[in-house]
């Protein structure tokens, strides 16, 4: 994995030192989740870092391929640990942690589009993986096999590329994407049908440009 630039932890922690001492031992990562939702409820900072841990990534992944921008990625990556920070207590437990995660990001996600026009932005030169091997032409042949699903998925709509994200790069299940979104399954399934077909005349499309 890509190093990520540490903005978004720095601002967070920035925003929780207003509140008290920050500390950067981690708990154990074996700690169930309901364990770390009672002491990320309780202010504990020692879970919300290990709750950073877990999730930065993720969102920031996440966010990237919804954006295509990786200086965007951050900010909302940023906006979503320091939105969970805040707000917590609102968590009722009535989906799973993750999910309520990732509804969190998406909401800042719309917020982006809603002042851009992600279509239209310009793929940045950075990959969110490294390439998994040490051969040139095999790295080479990754970063543009990655670069080619990136263009694919701004050529799909906001709403498509939304389930696309989240079932096949985030590995949702059709109900945890329904909640994140706030959608019956059904469209879940319908939007996720018709985004892949497009998807693959898309990476068709650019198999032929290439060639």
């Amino acid at each position: 994995m890509a190093i990520m630039h540490n903005t978004s932890i720095i601002l967070v922690e920035r925003s929780i030192r207003k509140r008290g001492k920050v500390t950067y031992a981690l708990v154990t990562d074996g700690l169930s989740e309901r364990v770390l939702v009672r002491k990320l409820k309780q202010g504990d900072e020692q879970a919300f870092a290990h709750l950073v841990k877990l999730y930065e990534t993720r969102v920031y992944n996440m966010a990237y391929r919804i954006t295509g921008s990786r200086e965007d990625a951050e900010d909302i990556t940023q906006e979503t640990f320091l939105g969970i920070h805040s707000g917590m207590t609102r968590f009722k437990g009535a989906s799973k942690l993750s999910t309520w995660i990732y509804r969190i990001a998406m909401n800042h996600c719309l917020e982006h589009t809603r002042r851009h026009r992600p279509e239209m932005l310009p793929l940045q030169d950075d990959v969110i993986h490294s390439p998994s091997s040490n051969d040139p032409q095999l790295s080479a042949e990754q970063a543009c096999t990655s670069d080619a699903i990136q263009r694919a998925l701004l050529g799909l709509s906001y709403e498509h590329r939304q389930v696309v994200v989240l079932h096949e790069l985030q590995e949702l299940t059709y109900s945890e994407i329904a909640d994140s979104l706030g959608i019956p399954i059904g469209t879940v399934k319908s939007r996720l049908f018709n985004a892949m077909r497009r998807l693959k005349d898309l990476l068709t499309d650019f198999a032929s440009d290439g060639e």
